[in-house]
């Protein structure tokens, strides 16, 4: 997920001029350059995460669809077209693209499921001058179910839905809808996206930020209007159906005890809803939330590696090194089976 905290730092700065110069144009501008476009990443250049072109393309083949959200064509992919267990709908994180959860989609392949993934508004082959705002992950979803349902390819399977931060929330909050949905999981999930930017401004230049919280509210309800305040929580309480929510103490992104939907686990009161929460030397921090402890392990020391081999030549490139070292984006990438196992099982009694 993209680093919030230098958005909110961008956010910051905009409020002081609001207030000083009560300039609601360059506050416009700022926000829309705090929520710019996602890119892939070229080709050439050095990756962490699994892409497309990494994986068996024939062992999993994927079709390209398109479909619309508020006026932007968005880009998504259907896998596993001779899997009928259900469907499967990831919601990528801020930040990431619909291909950083290969691994995850390679998984439910593999397990018997059709998967649908796709790019929010703003974000690697789809439409949109920018991502927008954190409520813009609902819309897409929201956009794509509305898909699914007039696919006759598609509506007929029981629809799973996982997400994962920004689209943590999504999974959850479009529940206050009325899609047909069996279960959700969300990995790392914000219960609204207020809760979200408060807490990162608090933490980022202290609680002189609460000042100018309320035009950062103000500028998301005229892009969102009533829909920006809407919750995880109220929708997993609507719906009524199997959720699941996997939450990480040592997260640094969507903090545990105030903007995730998990700190406001007193308030659901549905009984199909279940927690897993990660502590000690089981937490798995915010990006990595459904991978391994040895790819936690693996990662750190490539970032060791890394400092290590930049010290001895400031000129060297992370593709010196990655080919050097035999850096494996497998292994950056390996999933938590038995997290991963769970949620099988789970998305399998939901059927």
């Amino acid at each position: 997920m993209v680093k919030l905290q230098t958005i909110t730092k961008i956010l910051f700065t905009f409020s002081l001029c609001l207030v000083f110069c009560g300039c609601a144009i360059l506050a416009n501008i700022s926000y829309s350059y705090a929520f710019s476009r996602t890119e892939d990443i070229p080709d050439k250049q050095f990756h962490t995460f699994i892409t497309w072109k990494d994986i068996d393309q024939e062992k999993y083949p994927r079709e390209n669809i398109y479909f619309n959200s508020g006026g932007n064509l968005l880009q998504g992919f259907i896998y596993g077209a001779e899997n009928n267990n259900g469907l499967v709908i990831i919601s990528h994180g801020m930040g990431n693209t619909a291909d950083y959860y290969l691994k995850m989609i390679m998984y439910f392949i593999d397990n018997g499921w059709r998967v649908f993934s796709y790019n929010n508004t703003g974000v690697s082959g789809s439409q949109g001058k920018g991502v927008r705002g954190l409520t813009q992950s609902l819309f897409d979803l929201d956009a794509a179910l509305f898909y699914i349902s007039n696919s006759q390819e598609l509506n007929h399977l029981p629809i799973m839905l996982a997400g994962h931060s920004w689209g943590g929330f999504a999974a959850c909050t479009v529940l206050n809808y009325d899609h047909k949905i069996n279960a959700v999981v969300s990995f790392a999930g914000f219960n609204n996206g207020n809760e979200v930017i408060n807490d990162l401004g608090v933490s980022t230049v202290g609680k002189f930020f609460n000042v100018f919280s309320k035009n950062i509210r103000n500028i998301e309800e005229r892009m969102f209007g009533e829909t920006s305040k809407l919750t995880a929580v109220d929708g997993i309480n609507k719906a009524g159906i199997p959720v699941l929510i996997i939450q990480s103490s040592d997260d640094d992104v969507i903090f545990a005890q105030t903007s995730s939907i998990y700190a406001h686990r007193e308030s659901i009161t549905n009984p199909l809803a279940q927690i897993i929460y990660f502590d000690g030397e089981e937490a798995a921090g915010h990006a990595f939330v459904f991978c391994s402890k040895e790819q936690r392990e693996y990662v750190k020391w490539t970032h060791e590696s890394w400092k290590q081999y930049r010290s001895k030549n400031r000129r060297a490139s992370v593709q010196q090194w990655a080919l050097e070292n035999n850096y494996d984006v497998f292994k950056a990438n390996e999933l938590n089976i038995e997290l991963m196992d769970h949620i099988n099982t789970f998305f399998n009694n939901a059927r």
